[in-house]
């Protein structure tokens, strides 16, 4: 809740927090990006007569080489994930191009230089080097992308037992669980609640633990916090690191892949050259028909691709107890923070229900959705105890990666919204019932 200014009278300090969002969407897929604006531009709040308040900006990767990116503009720099976070650390993985090393260089030192780092999950991703189960280093092209792209300035690791893309690995007609991850990225139909809501449900709200040895949750109640998860990394940290680190939450003990609620089938593709072609035609139809723009057509077609057959293979994922928040601090006298969370608590969370497998048909595709939750409990009339359920989770994460001390970190606390909130992220909670809202939601 956006606490009223008191009077200058009444304040000592007013410390402003310069957030700048990273805004680039690589690839055309799209983000939660506008969420963190909502979440934090101009919220304040005051502790021990000490006025607080966020300001944020988006910027792009021209910012970045430019230079724009550094303690003189900003305290902390945050990176969504999906569209932003995953899309960059595919593109970015193309470490040799001469953007990419001094996009990464200014990135690295304005860490160094004290700056502040929150990643939420694919921009964990893009910040960390990868493993996977085999241990023998990446062996398809998406696994090569995300290790590739890493900084090399996190002790953390991001871990994936296997990743790939789904349509394009090689070897799915033989193994198509082996996309992992990414089966729970790419595949989900709207959901639906007891009374007959179809709600945006990508991932799975998880239980993780909590661990309160840490700022951002030592005064929380409960042992554990519910966040929306969708398809990001395990984190590890190494047996020996090289600076101060802290697991803030982690996994459940008993991975959702072998829970009968929220696992999920793996699917194959089978339409091969024939559905991408046909998938072409569909994709350019659809933008002429909907004023669409012309760039989503490579994004559309990936989506509309066709024909999708069912499997009674499981999904792995071995996500089990793992940390899925972590904080550090870079060792040298500047003390840049880094902030990692696999989970998007910037999303909205929805209690009961579980997934299903859609009816097999002719038509199944990524942009119709391979899964669906069902069953979902009415939600609350003003929707805000579960849009603004871990928002508070993001501001004590900004605040904590700008260096604002332990005991000053904004309040736990569900948010108020407004009927201007609800307009601008309706569309991103409920489903109109057309694809194309669907695909804007994947």
């Amino acid at each position: 809740m956006l606490q009223d200014l008191k009077s200058s009278s009444e304040i000592q300090n007013i410390k402003t927090i310069k957030v700048a969002i990273l805004a680039e969407e690589p690839l055309g897929w799209g983000s939660g990006k506008h969420y963190f604006p909502i979440i934090l531009n101009n919220y304040s709040w005051v502790k021990d007569n000490l006025h607080y308040r966020f300001l944020t900006e988006n910027i792009f990767d021209k910012d970045i080489i430019k230079g724009k990116l550094n303690l003189s503009n900003f305290d902390v720099l945050l990176v969504p994930g999906g569209g932003v976070g995953d899309g960059e650390a595919i593109t970015k993985g193309f470490n040799l191009w001469y953007k990419v090393k001094k996009w990464k260089k200014n990135i690295s030192k304005f860490i160094e230089d004290g700056g502040g780092y929150v990643g939420i999950c694919g921009g964990t991703a893009l910040f960390t080097n990868l493993i996977t189960e085999s241990g023998k280093g990446p062996t398809t092209f998406a696994e090569r992308q995300y290790k590739k792209s890493s900084l090399g300035i996190s002790c953390v690791s991001s871990y994936y037992k296997e990743l790939a893309f789904p349509i394009f690995y090689p070897f799915q007609i033989k193994n198509p669980e082996k996309i992992g991850a990414m089966g729970y990225i790419f595949s989900f139909a709207p959901g639906e609640t007891v009374d007959g809501i179809r709600i945006h449900t990508g991932g799975v709200p998880i239980d993780f633990n909590i661990c309160k040895d840490n700022p951002i949750f030592n005064d929380f109640k409960y042992e554990k916090l519910r966040i929306r998860w969708w398809g990001g990394p395990g984190l590890v940290i190494p047996d020996n690191p090289d600076r101060n680190v802290k697991i803030l939450a982690r996994y459940p003990k008993n991975d959702l892949s072998a829970d009968e609620k929220t696992n999920i089938h793996a699917w194959k593709y089978m339409g091969g050259v024939r559905g991408i072609f046909a998938a072409m035609i569909k994709s350019l139809k659809l933008i002429k028909s909907t004023n669409n723009n012309l760039s989503n057509f490579l994004l559309y077609t990936y989506y509309l691709a066709g024909e999708w057959k069912r499997t009674d293979r499981i999904i792995q994922l071995n996500h089990q107890n793992k940390a899925c928040m972590t904080a550090e601090v870079f060792p040298n006298k500047n003390e840049g923070r880094i902030l990692l969370c696999a989970a998007h608590p910037e999303y909205m969370i929805w209690w009961n229900g579980c997934i299903d497998e859609v009816e097999q048909k002719n038509d199944n595709c990524l942009a119709y959705g391979l899964h669906q939750w069902k069953d979902i409990s009415s939600l609350s009339k003003t929707i805000e105890n579960e849009l603004t359920h871990t928002w508070w989770v993001v501001r004590r994460s900004v605040a904590w990666a700008a260096k604002i001390q332990n005991n000053h970190l904004p309040p736990i606390e569900i948010g108020k919204i407004d009927e201007d909130i609800k307009s601008k992220l309706s569309e991103n909670i409920y489903w109109d019932g057309t694809l194309i809202n669907n695909m804007k939601n994947i």
